[in-house]
């Protein structure tokens, strides 16, 4: 079940906060053709005066109506309620993650000074080393130009995960070691990845990085996902939640937490990237980039 993350109730007598509502439009507009929608909704974070007039509130409507078969819907959706469940249900299953999202979903980008201020405070850092890891991951972008987020396919971890079943078959995606030729970058690396969903689904979701961060998949768990389905669908969304689950990744492990705390850029690089953070000289881009940022 995805994980679609809100802070508050939304539709007629919601809170209606900005960033729900706008998480809400996106998902609504993911499956618009589901709840016969007659056409995607802005993607503006607005209700509007008029709740009973709202295209988004009508949206929850047909929501409530077609899914949970609602005779007298009320169009609001509460945090863990049963249109919220209803409607993250629908995301994972409504069609392959790749073309439920894309090209749909315009995600929120960009984070605000406020975003970066908030995750320091959690992990009682430094917020220029939040935006030193911020810069140096994916190039300070979570996204790509298509609009998803940023991955990396990683051929020897699908190996692992499938069980080396598709070693011989299918050696571009599944290598029992790593192996950097296989690489291809870019948004072209979304079509190792979908060829291996269509062999392995949990197993190919487990074996990328997404995001701002480059969260390995399988690092689900850590990342505050119960599921990998849920960890990925939430990466299409905004780039807040790529700073989110970065934020439950790092507390998640305390060597990461005091490295990135002490600023200890080596150790830091050593549990974030492996042990060949040094070939690409990734705690001396940290170090640099933490620089440049404190001096603002």
């Amino acid at each position: 079940m995805s994980k679609l993350t809100l802070s508050s109730s939304v539709g007629i007598g919601g809170e209606n906060q900005t960033d729900d509502v706008l998480v809400v439009q996106k998902a609504l507009n993911a499956i618009y053709e589901k709840i016969e929608l007659s056409e995607p909704l802005a993607e503006d974070g607005e209700i509007g005066e008029d709740e009973t007039d709202s295209p988004t509130c009508q949206a929850i409507t047909l929501l409530q109506r077609h899914l949970l078969g609602f005779k007298n819907p009320d169009a609001l959706i509460s945090c863990n309620g049963m249109t919220h469940k209803a409607l993250k249900k629908a995301l994972v299953e409504s069609e392959p993650i790749l073309s439920m999202f894309l090209p749909k979903i315009v995600p929120d980008k960009d984070l605000k000074e406020a975003d970066f201020e908030q995750a320091a405070e959690l992990l009682s850092c430094d917020v220029a080393a939040i935006k030193a890891v911020s810069e140096v991951e994916s190039s300070g972008s979570g996204y790509f130009k298509n609009n998803a987020p940023c991955i990396l396919f990683e051929a020897h971890q699908f190996s692992k995960y499938s069980h080396h079943r598709f070693d011989e078959s299918h050696p571009d995606i599944s290598s029992p070691k790593w192996d950097r030729s296989l690489y291809v970058g870019g948004e072209k690396e979304y079509e190792r990845l979908q060829k291996a969903m269509e062999l392995d689904r949990s197993a190919a979701l487990k074996s990328a990085s997404f995001g701002r961060y480059q969260i390995m998949g399988f690092n689900h768990e850590a990342a505050g996902y119960e599921d990998v389905e849920s960890f990925v669908s939430d990466m299409f969304f905004a780039e807040r939640h790529h700073l989110i689950a970065f934020v439950h990744f790092i507390k998640s492990n305390n060597r990461l937490l005091e490295a990135i705390q002490n600023l200890d850029w080596s150790t830091f690089a050593r549990y974030y990237n492996g042990p060949s953070y040094a070939e690409n000289h990734y705690d001396e881009k940290l170090q640099s980039a933490y620089e440049k940022h404190n001096a603002e």
